[in-house]
């Protein structure tokens, strides 16, 4: 079974200021069209009135600056590919995880298996390196401005981490 799209329709919620979304739903609503058949035809009248909702990817461009940033990989390590998703990130508009698939692209190119960080390696080496050296009372705030912020995780991941330590301290003075 064939569906007519209504592409005048979309042309002309597309000239009142309606978004992709907005058209999508009136497609679906007004013109009884299925949501698959309705978001075919927007991305079709998209690509055919010149405002396609196609994504650039800026993988290329990425790839010469960690070229001329890293050359050959020089450098290139988990930290270098933390800081690297950010600045990626911010200078092309996109996701971190769009950057990340950069910077795997760029470890690929220089043939390098891709470094990441192991958070669960980073957050012992905290506890064994750090924790000793901030006072009692600072370390949680510290620990979980570490284990949040820096390493991404979650505050749930970060509290059971910060459990195991106060077990961890428990045991030992048993």
């Amino acid at each position: 079974m064939s569906v007519s799209i209504p592409t005048t329709a979309i042309v002309s919620l597309h000239a009142e200021g309606a978004s992709r979304d907005e058209i999508i739903i009136a497609l679906v609503s007004e013109h009884s069209l299925s949501l698959n058949a309705a978001t075919r035809g927007y991305a079709a009248t998209a690509k055919d009135e010149g405002w396609s909702s196609t994504p650039t990817s800026h993988k290329a461009e990425a790839l010469i600056t960690l070229s001329a940033q890293y050359p050959e990989g020089a450098g290139w390590d988990a930290i270098a590919v933390r800081n690297a998703v950010v600045e990626l990130a911010d200078r092309y508009s996109v996701q971190d995880s769009t950057a990340r698939d950069y910077c795997k692209a760029y470890s690929n190119l220089v043939c390098l298996q891709h470094p990441v960080i192991n958070p669960r390696t980073a957050i012992f080496e905290w506890f064994r390196d750090v924790a000793p050296t901030i006072s009692e009372d600072e370390r949680k705030a510290a620990y979980l401005e570490y284990a949040i912020g820096e390493l991404n995780r979650s505050r749930s991941n970060a509290n059971e981490y910060w459990k195991g330590y106060e077990l961890h301290l428990y045991l030992s003075a048993s």
